[in-house]
């Protein structure tokens, strides 16, 4: 078994291009459209097929019941998605004839119905994408058995070019692929953009034939460096995009960034780090507060952080904190330490978690402080928190943050205040879930914060061979991870329970197989697993998926049968004609 991190109001969407044998890391990723719509552009035109199925199969699973599509799964559908989805589906068709058409043709149909009286779909990128999805619909992807389509998609066109000739784009990009709809190549040419731009026009005239080069061009966008690869071709291009790729699809961080990485501060759960911290240079602190609360993380991730210089702005568990990373980082941490033996009140900071923090920290540095005055009041609160409230007739600490209670277990354990300790396990073992799971306070919503902050306090207290540790590891292991079964491959045969096969024959979509598949003679196969709310999509090649693009004209292929046999009859006459003519 491997694991992988799952999502948990989305379906976690995992695949990869590498054997599953290989190590797969968690990531809590879910796909957009046009991320996903655009890499598989790149990546047909570089070749690489089966990433290009694995990118389709993920579109297929996020369309709506329509046949259409929205920016993600869930979201509304709009013309300019449906249409990059279309123009990714219609290469995935050319590699596997016969597993998307039907869809595709479904979405053209969708964008028909959807376009208004005036040619137009919402506005001038829906209209201008429309209009390209739409025209290469037409030379090739048209199902013969829809009769008049072809009409149809033709009067589109006309009626949303018209449109887009004497509408007024709002910007660049709307430009850009308004001159790509109505292939103006000498406007695409004379357009001075910057940035991400510069690579949206050049994959617009690379679309339209165009030779085009991107000098030291860099992005952190996908979609532009999907185009940049589209557009150049260019190795550097695509490695960038495969880093980018999160098991087959390409999409958005879903999980907080924070949960990940106090998740990743508990024993077997290090590997988090390595997947948040690439996005914590994206949080900035906005207030002094947040300089102090986000510190330790930035920390955490190797990034040297900026710290509150506004001490009396800040709570006195965050003065606390801010000394404790200036010691992590060797700078001088006496002004935090000053200000808080200023602040003391009879050994107390403002309440109970502030108290209990200042200590800890104190304790952590060596600071010569008398605590004993400071303990009795800790202890003393723990022996309040146990009373009932006389309003609700609930233990006092059922209000109690899961935090401060945590946070207590450590500081208990550090200064050997053994029946304190063992009385605040006790409150933490009565709010923990059947599931195994710790909320913010007693009987709210379960959280992944809280409960890793809970087990971060038993572990630091020494208490991880408890029940209640356990338990609670188990739910964060079933919350964040699920097994991923490897495959059996073992003379010429694939085999993995409750996967769907789809098999891929000399450039045709030949059928699925469930369990398992027999590879003699395949381009490659497509695993999806499990065959219902998919966890994982990986295609493998066998001798190599091909791309085999369309006949042009496709869907009018009856026209040209009976032109053909036309001609046949008409010179079945002539030769009949000739020869009675030699006759006499």
């Amino acid at each position: 078994m491997k694991k992988a991190l799952v999502i948990g109001l989305l379906i976690l969407l995992i695949a990869s291009s590498v054997p599953v044998s290989a190590k797969i890391e968690p990531y809590t990723y879910y796909p957009t459209v046009p991320d996903t719509a655009f890499a598989v552009l790149a990546l047909y035109k570089t070749g690489d097929y089966a990433r290009v199925l694995e990118g389709c199969e993920w579109l297929m699973e996020i369309r709506t019941p329509f046949d259409s599509w929205g920016y993600a799964h869930g979201g509304k559908e709009e013309a300019k998605y449906t249409a990059m989805a279309m123009l990714a589906l219609m290469r995935g068709e050319n590699i596997a004839h016969g597993r998307y058409l039907s869809t595709i043709n479904n979405a053209a149909y969708w964008l028909i119905y959807k376009q208004k009286a005036d040619g137009s779909w919402n506005d001038y990128l829906d209209t201008a994408l429309a209009v390209i999805a739409l025209r290469e619909f037409r030379e090739g992807y048209v199902m013969k058995n829809l009769t008049g389509m072809k009409k149809q998609v033709d009067e589109a066109i006309g009626r949303a070019t018209a449109w887009l000739t004497t509408a007024e784009p709002r910007n660049d990009e709307e430009r850009i692929f308004g001159y790509l709809a109505l292939g103006k190549i000498r406007e695409l040419e004379n357009m001075k953009v910057s940035g991400d731009l510069a690579a949206y026009r050049a994959f617009a005239l690379a679309y339209l034939g165009k030779r085009v080069d991107l000098e030291n061009f860099t992005s952190k966008n996908t979609v532009a460096i999907a185009m940049a690869l589209y557009a150049t071709g260019k190795e550097k291009y695509h490695e960038e995009l495969i880093e980018r790729e999160h098991f087959g699809f390409w999409g958005k961080l879903y999980f907080r960034v924070l949960d990940l990485l106090t998740v990743a501060r508990l024993s077997g759960f290090g590997d988090l780090k390595t997947i948040a911290c690439p996005y914590m240079s994206e949080i900035k602190p906005r207030t002094e507060w947040e300089k102090a609360v986000l510190a330790s993380y930035y920390l955490e991730c190797g990034i040297k952080p900026e710290l509150p210089d506004n001490l009396t702005a800040l709570l006195p568990w965050q003065v606390a904190e801010t000394a404790r990373i200036k010691a992590l980082l060797g700078e001088n941490y006496s002004k935090e330490v000053s200000y808080l033996l200023s602040t003391d009140k009879n050994g107390v900071w403002r309440d109970f978690y502030n108290t209990e923090y200042v200590l800890w920290v104190f304790r952590n540095l060596n600071v010569s402080y008398n605590y004993s005055k400071s303990l009795d009041y800790l202890s003393r609160n723990v022996t309040w928190m146990l009373t009932k409230n006389p309003k609700t007739g609930r233990p006092r600490y059922y209000s109690v943050p899961t935090y401060a209670l945590a946070q207590a277990l450590v500081v208990f354990h550090e200064f050997g205040m053994e029946k304190e300790l063992n009385a605040t396990l006790s409150m933490l073992k009565s709010r923990q879930y059947p599931t195994g799971a710790f909320p913010y306070t007693q009987g709210s919503i379960a959280g992944i914060t809280s409960t890793a902050r809970a087990l971060w306090g038993l572990q630091e207290a020494g208490l991880m061979n408890t029940a209640v540790y356990r338990k609670g590891v188990s739910f964060l292991r079933r919350l964040l991870y699920a097994d991923i079964p490897e495959l059996n491959i073992e003379s010429g045969r694939v085999t993995l329970q409750n996967a769907t096969f789809l098999r891929v024959e000399n450039s045709m979509y030949v059928g699925n197989s469930t369990d398992g598949v027999n590879t003699d003679g395949l381009d490659g196969y497509v695993v999806i697993y499990p065959s219902k709310n998919p966890l994982v999509i990986t295609a493998y090649s066998v001798n190599g998926f091909r791309a085999v693009p369309p006949v042009k004209n496709e869907g009018r292929s009856h026209e040209y049968i009976y032109m053909v046999l036309g001609v046949v009859l008409i010179a079945a006459v002539i030769i009949v004609w000739n020869g009675r003519r030699a006759k006499r």
